[in-house]
Order: C-alpha cells, then sequence, then structure tokens
C-alpha cells in the first residue's frame, strides 16, 4: 500500500482548494489566523499581490488585536480570581511584551489603536489583574500623536483618580505640550509635597525661576507627605547665593512643621563650616545631634561621635564627649565602636564574651564579629573561644548554610593558632576532636575539608 503523503497532496491543491483549506482553518482556529497574519507579514516584499507599504498597517493592525486578544483572556481572568498561576502570568506577559515589540515597529493605524485602548481600558479599568503598570506603559509608547494622546487623555479622564490625573497632567505637559491645561489640572490638585514638586520642575524648565521659588515656598508650607525635594531646592538656592537669613527661615520651617529637621540642620552646618562660621556651625551640629533617635537617623550614634569629635574644639568636644559616650549605650554596636575609638579594648572583649540583653530580654549574639577581628592580635586566647563558640553553635541541628558559617569562624580560629600564636599543632589537636565528634555528619566534614 503506497504511504499517504500530505505534503504531495498539498502541492496538488489549486488555487481555490488551498484558499479554501486556509480559510476554514482560520475560521476554526484563532491560532491559525495569527500564524498566517506573521506568515503574511513576514513574506510581504516577496509576495506580487502584498503591498508591503500599504498591507503591512493593515496586518499590523489585525495582529494588534489578535495579541491582545491572547492577553485579555489571562488578564479578564486574573481580573476575576485578583491573580492566577506563574504560568499563565507568564503567558499574559508574553503576549504584551508582543504587542510593545509590534508597537516598536511601527505602522499601526491610529483606528487600531483606538480599538486597542478602548477593549484594554475595559481591563486595566478593573485594577485587580496586576497587569496594570505593564498595560499602562503600553499605553504610553502606542500613542504618537496628538489625536492619540488626547485619546489617551479621554480614556483616563473616564475614571478620575489622583493617580490618573497625575498621568493626564504629565501627557498634557510632556507630550502634548499644553501648559496652559496642565496648569489647569496642577493648580486644582495642589495637595503633596511631590505635587508642588511637579510644579516646581515644570516652572524651573521653563526658566521661570521666581515661580518655581514661590511654588516651593508654598510647598513647604502647605505640602503633606514628602517635602525633601522641596526643602533641598530653596536650600541649594540660598546657599549658593549666601543668603544665611532665609536659610535659618526655610530650617526653622522644618523644626516647626516636624520634617526634614536634621536633614536640614546638617545642611546648616556644612554650610556655616564652609563660611568659617564656627559658632553658627557648632550651633546647629548640637541641634541636629537632638534628631539621632527619631527617623532614619536612628541610634546612629557613631556617625555622630566622629563628626563632632573632628569639627569641635577641644574644649567643647570635652563637654559633648560625654552625653554621647552614654546616649551610645542605647545602640550596643556604635557603643563598642566608640569604645573601640576611645581605645577600651577590655570594655569590648567583655562585652562580646558576655553579651548583653536586648529590650525584650533576649541575648544579642550577632554582629560581634567587627569587634573580635580588631580584639585578636591583644587578646588571642580569648578570641579564640569567641570564634570557637561561633562554630560549635552551627553544627547540631544544621545544615550546608550553617556548616558553612562554622567553617568560616574556624577558619578564624586556625588563623589565630598558627598565624598570631605559632601553635599549628593545638589546631591541629583541637580540629581532629572536632571532627571525630562529629564523624556522622558527612556535609559538615565536607565543608570543613580544606582547613
Amino acid at each position: 500500500m503506497e504511504d499517504f503523503s500530505l505534503d504531495d497532496k498539498l502541492q496538488s491543491l489549486d488555487i481555490k482548494d488551498l484558499y479554501d483549506l486556509v480559510k476554514d482553518l482560520t475560521e476554526n482556529n484563532s491560532e491559525v489566523r495569527r500564524l498566517v497574519l506573521e506568515w503574511l507579514k513576514e513574506n510581504a516584499e516577496s509576495l506580487k499581490k502584498i503591498d508591503a507599504k500599504k498591507d503591512v498597517v493593515f496586518l499590523n493592525d489585525e495582529l494588534l488585536m489578535e495579541y491582545w486578544g491572547n492577553a485579555e483572556e489571562v488578564i479578564s481572568e486574573f481580573n476575576t480570581y485578583g491573580g492566577g498561576p506563574e504560568e499563565e502570568e507568564e503567558e499574559g506577559y508574553n503576549w504584551l511584551n508582543e504587542i510593545s515589540e509590534l508597537i516598536k515597529e511601527g505602522n499601526i493605524s491610529t483606528d487600531a489603536k483606538f480599538n486597542f485602548l478602548d477593549d484594554a481600558f475595559v481591563e486595566y479599568n478593573k485594577e485587580n489583574s496586576g497587569f496594570e503598570d505593564s498595560l499602562m506603559d503600553i499605553f504610553f509608547k502606542i500613542c504618537q500623536t496628538k489625536e492619540e494622546w488626547e485619546y489617551l487623555v479621554k480614556k483616563l479622564g473616564e475614571h478620575p483618580s489622583d493617580w490618573r490625573k497625575k498621568l493626564i497632567m504629565d501627557i498634557q505637559k510632556d507630550y502634548l505640550r499644553d501648559n496652559k491645561a496642565y496648569l489647569k489640572e496642577r493648580l486644582e490638585n495642589l495637595r503633596y509635597g511631590m505635587d508642588y514638586w511637579d510644579l516646581v520642575n515644570f516652572y524651573i524648565d521653563r526658566g521661570d525661576l521666581q515661580k518655581a521659588l514661590e511654588t516651593a515656598e508654598k510647598g513647604i508650607l502647605k505640602g503633606e507627605g514628602r517635602l525633601t525635594e522641596l526643602f533641598q531646592f530653596l536650600f541649594d538656592h540660598f546657599a549658593k547665593a549666601r543668603d544665611s537669613i532665609n536659610l535659618e527661615r526655610i530650617v526653622h520651617t522644618a523644626l516647626d512643621r516636624n520634617t526634614e529637621e536634621k536633614e536640614m540642620l546638617d545642611r546648616l552646618f556644612e554650610y556655616y563650616k564652609g563660611e568659617k562660621n564656627y559658632e553658627k556651625a557648632k550651633e546647629s551640629l548640637l541641634k541636629s545631634y537632638e534628631f539621632v533617635k527619631h527617623g532614619n537617623y536612628y541610634k546612629k550614634y557613631y556617625a555622630e561621635y566622629k563628626r563632632m569629635k573632628k569639627f569641635l574644639k577641644d574644649s567643647d568636644w570635652k563637654l559633648i564627649e560625654p552625653k554621647i559616650f552614654k546616649d551610645a549605650q542605647e545602640n550596643i554596636y556604635d557603643y563598642l565602636r566608640i569604645c573601640l575609638d576611645k581605645n577600651m579594648k577590655k570594655t569590648i572583649l567583655n562585652t562580646i564574651l558576655n553579651p548583653p540583653k536586648n529590650q525584650w530580654e533576649f541575648v544579642i549574639e550577632n554582629g560581634f564579629d567587627e569587634f573580635a577581628d580588631k580584639l585578636k592580635d591583644d587578646f588571642p586566647e580569648k578570641i579564640i573561644e569567641y570564634y570557637w563558640r561561633k562554630a560549635y553553635s552551627n553544627i547540631p541541628k544544621g545544615n550546608r548554610e550553617t556548616y558553612r558559617n562554622a567553617a568560616r569562624y574556624l577558619a578564624e580560629v586556625k588563623h589565630i593558632y598558627i598565624k598570631i600564636l605559632k601553635e599549628e599543632s593545638r589546631w591541629i589537636q583541637r580540629f581532629s576532636n572536632l571532627k571525630v565528634e562529629f564523624k556522622n555528619r558527612p556535609a559538615f566534614l565536607d565543608e570543613v575539608r580544606k582547613l
């Protein structure tokens, strides 16, 4: 019996039969339709009845909606359930990436873009899929013309929110260059510090420094939330003008509003230090120290200790140093760093060998290695026991990760025995005994085999 050859049968079909076959396949399988569109686009240059310039736009329009149809299927399901399986999420992102690549090529009609935006915003507006950021990236990529940007503004305005208003203002300012529309919207939406900062940048970009300064001044008085950029902008302006009166004023504003206090006092200190005004710099430095227990500077005593010691005159330093040393005990690590600076090595040794308890009555066991390393030449026997205890605690009930930690500490022990004490035999004997003790832990023995 002769073998059936599909290839031979396809070659035997006339044009009408081939057309009917492809038509039937595309109508019954959307995947085939997409593949046919991609094939036509890829071979457009060599096909006699395809206009490579004109018809590519049609093909891209069709592919845009095909890709979106596949992405929409995933995103719609994720909107319904608030998420979904990882493999489906990856599939959704793959189709969105196909859309992005299509947009990058260009040649998509405005009508197709409008259809896409209409369909995609149905899913975007549900805001429950997790794909929202990627969709918005695509919305911004797909718009090229004034008409398209205006249509995106329209779609964003259909479901108002603070975030969408910001996006609309970004479009008006950066893409439509509609300053009047931007200002109208922006001036009606000045609540947060970053709202004021956005307007400040608008005026800066247009060379209107006075308006920028006036806006920043209003922002540090009225803005809610983050005000960092506004204060920094004003400080830099007045510092450049060497206007100490206004610098003091905005620093007092920060203190009155309980925001950016330490940052602004630190800036004022640096300003007066640069002006070689010791008394004013000292005043700012000491006020700044009052905020060490707050915000991002919480209990960072050692940095303040070093800064003050370096800047203050000996007579002033002798007055403030005892207070910092006492305060630093709230942060055991900074306290020990200061002790190291004061050459109080025995205090450090006693602390790391007999760790204190924290506020919850738990013994503080971690974080002392940096100090042990500094003491090993002065107290080698004591530091050996510190490292040995750390190594040993990582072995019972351990795993590969804890065994690696143990090996690291044992390497320190070995270094002290051999390089500092010059007693290699003691190391060999003690290490051999340890391996015998844990002979039934092959993973541990494997991690320490190179010691």
